[in-house]
């Protein structure tokens, strides 16, 4: 009987297929793949493999230790009219340590010149490992400014050609950066930076058109596209957006901004990003439209891929979430209330009086949410049970009105280096 069913058992699958497998599942497949033998521990380590891995790539598999921190603008110690960037750092650091708080001439690449005094940094955008970061040099005679992508993990930067101008104005707070990064995980043309694309969009509502106006920037060409106009679908309340308006959501080859107007409607414009074709849904009637203050929003993905609305009132956060068509609207799926007793279970002392939530970002690989809370402080909130997951400890010093960004590692850095044994 033993003989018969070792000439029935299936042959073992080659490591390459093995490997390949793991490298498009999660990262506790890869984890175990890895244990096996000491082979798969050498091919994983190496370099060329974590090139190829597609882990989290999917919008339904997130991997929360991707997320190392976040970017910030802070007042200086000191002198309340100056304010930094800083890069509030959780590496390494547990649920109740506090974060490494490095200023931007710490934890940046330096600047091609090796001048750092005098400047100022605004953070713009982040992906995948990258930032966007605007540098302003207000020496005499001029002010200078100019773009540069970092990789805080190398130590590379990249400083970018002047940015192109647009025909129209801008649309009142509208944010027009979207950071692209590739797959692979090689650097461009010896620079240290991995492949990019950068969006600048503008887009321009009148009572007659409405169109968004676009620059591509590539890393492999190294200059920015010409102009183009794409025309949108019009927008009930042409003239101005609300405050406060975050950044884009990139997600499913597309670009998405929440638009929410003046005349009590909100939409979703998404530009895919290879056909170059704008879409638009309206969010319902009942989606709570407002420029109350007490009111924040925030574009997300949950998993599946869904695409989803976090609305921020006062102590509650709602979730409203897109039905699996594109065309068949929105609904209100979840309601997460954030209260002082979800607060304490972080922090021991604290602010005991009333508390108002406020959205920053979410970080679309690691599928969490950072908002605020006066008196209370930073948090995370993972998207896919609406609970918090974790106080940020030296991340108190976001600043009304700045940029706050998150800082997620690529899948090449995140990847730990495997040894021979476990």
């Amino acid at each position: 009987m033993a003989t018969r069913w070792r000439k029935h058992q299936m042959p073992p699958l080659p490591l390459d297929i093995v490997l390949e497998i793991a490298a498009r599942s999660d990262p506790a497949t890869l984890v175990r793949c890895a244990a096996a033998c000491r082979d798969a521990r050498r091919r994983v380590a190496d370099p060329a493999f974590r090139r190829q891995l597609r882990l989290g790539r999917h919008a339904d598999r997130f991997v929360p230790s991707l997320l190392r921190g976040h970017l910030e603008v802070r007042r200086l110690i000191g002198d309340y009219r100056s304010v930094a960037l800083h890069l509030v750092d959780i590496t390494g650091a547990g649920d109740t340590t506090t974060a490494r708080l490095l200023t931007a001439a710490d934890g940046f690449p330096p600047h091609p010149d090796g001048k750092a005094a005098g400047r100022r940094h605004e953070p713009v955008a982040s992906r995948d490992g990258l930032l966007l970061v605007r540098t302003t040099d207000r020496e005499p005679p001029l002010e200078v400014e100019e773009l540069r992508v970092c990789d805080p993990a190398t130590g590379h930067s990249l400083t970018l050609p002047p940015e192109p101008t647009f025909p129209s104005a801008a649309q009142q707070n509208w944010e027009p950066y979207a950071l692209i990064v590739g797959d692979g995980g090689a650097a461009s043309d010896g620079n240290g930076i991995r492949p990019f694309q950068l969006l600048k969009a503008n887009l321009v509502m009148s009572d007659r058109h409405c169109y968004l106006g676009t620059h591509t920037l590539s890393s492999e060409d190294g200059a920015w596209g010409t102009y183009s106009e794409i025309r949108t679908p019009h927008l009930l309340g042409s003239r101005s957006l609300l405050r406060r308006v975050k950044p884009p959501l990139i997600a499913g080859g597309a670009v998405h901004w929440l638009c929410v107007t003046n005349k009590s409607a909100a939409y979703v414009l998404k530009l895919h990003i290879r056909t170059a074709q704008v879409t638009m849904t309206a969010l319902p009637v009942s989606f709570p439209c407002s420029d109350d203050r007490g009111i924040d929003y925030l574009l997300a993905t949950r998993g599946g891929g869904e695409l989803m609305v976090l609305v921020a009132a006062n102590d509650k956060i709602s979730a409203w979430v897109q039905t699996d068509k594109p065309t068949a609207g929105w609904k209100q799926r979840t309601r997460a209330v954030v209260d002082e007793d979800a607060m304490r279970r972080f922090r021991i002392t604290g602010w005991f009086g009333p508390f108002r939530v406020r959205l920053h970002w979410f970080a679309e690989r690691s599928g969490l949410v950072l908002f605020t809370s006066n008196g209370y402080g930073c948090f995370w909130l993972d998207v896919r049970s609406m609970k918090i997951v974790r106080l940020v400890h030296g991340g108190a010093g976001i600043l009304h009105r700045t940029g706050c960004l998150p800082y997620e590692m690529d899948l090449s850095s995140w990847v730990p280096t495997f040894t021979s044994t476990i």
